[in-house]
């Protein structure tokens, strides 16, 4: 897959659990059957925001559809710094999104409101969109948005799915096996090679000023029945070609 053209971005992160126990004194009685019907999941494209700007928008985003009704309110649309089961659904046949500040249709229209907007692929029925800085152009929105598709067809279960963002060609070297993608480019690795741990020395290079630069070294476990997303990326201040991983822990097969 190749994107149009390269993009910045810079990071950030996660997430907490809470547990709570029942009193004693209904632990002998017999627990009361559960009669209430399983939820029914909205038939739509699911699809989950992701992105790792320090400034990036969160709770207060909704999605619209420009080709919906006339005052069709938004889709409140939660953008995260991590993956997990949470997701919105988008209404079958839907061919582009806006996102606003605002549920109001009206905000779709407002240049103030507006903070991005996405063509979807074809065939699209759900996917992982990962905000990133805009073009910083007056007239076009704060940022953009690179749809992942999250098929696990296309995306399998115990891959990782490589995104290089940067303005550089990068190689990934996964124990003595390489991975070049150029600028731009996005591909899945299946097969992950592994040693005896069930993990992979990985080594990352640039190619910058005419050779070979390594920007990356460490070890990388293997997904598993999971998923990880790696974006290569250039550090908006210091111009550096940087690596960051998010691991999926909600992988749908439907």
């Amino acid at each position: 897959m190749l994107l149009s053209q390269p993009m910045k971005l810079a990071s950030f992160a996660f997430a907490a659990l809470v547990a709570c126990a029942a009193p004693a004194a209904l632990a002998q009685e017999p627990a009361a059957p559960d009669t209430a019907p399983a939820p029914q999941e909205q038939p739509g494209m699911k699809i989950r925001g992701l992105s790792f700007l320090a400034d990036a928008p969160t709770t207060d985003v909704f999605a619209h559809d420009p080709a919906a009704k006339p005052g069709t309110p938004g889709l409140k649309f939660d953008i995260k710094g991590y993956l997990n089961h949470e997701f919105a659904t988008i209404p079958l046949g839907a061919e582009n999104l806006v996102f606003t500040k605002s549920g109001d249709a009206a905000s779709t229209k407002d240049p103030a409101s507006v903070l991005a907007k996405v063509k979807l692929p074809q065939h699209f029925k759900k996917g992982i969109f990962v905000f990133l800085p805009g073009s910083a152009k007056p007239a076009e929105p704060a940022y953009r948005v690179l749809v992942i598709d999250d098929a696990v067809k296309v995306f399998p279960r115990g891959s990782v799915n490589v995104v290089n963002i940067s303005p550089l060609p990068v190689k990934i070297i996964l124990e003595k096996q390489e991975y070049v993608y150029k600028s731009g480019e996005a591909k899945v690795i299946e097969n992950q090679p592994v040693d005896a741990s069930n993990a992979s020395a990985m080594t990352a290079y640039a190619f910058k000023d005419n050779q070979w630069q390594r920007f990356g070294q460490t070890v990388w476990p293997h997904p598993g029945e999971k998923r990880v997303i790696q974006i290569i990326f250039e550090n908006p201040k210091s111009k550096n070609v940087e690596l960051v991983g998010i691991r999926d822990i909600a992988v749908r097969d439907n």
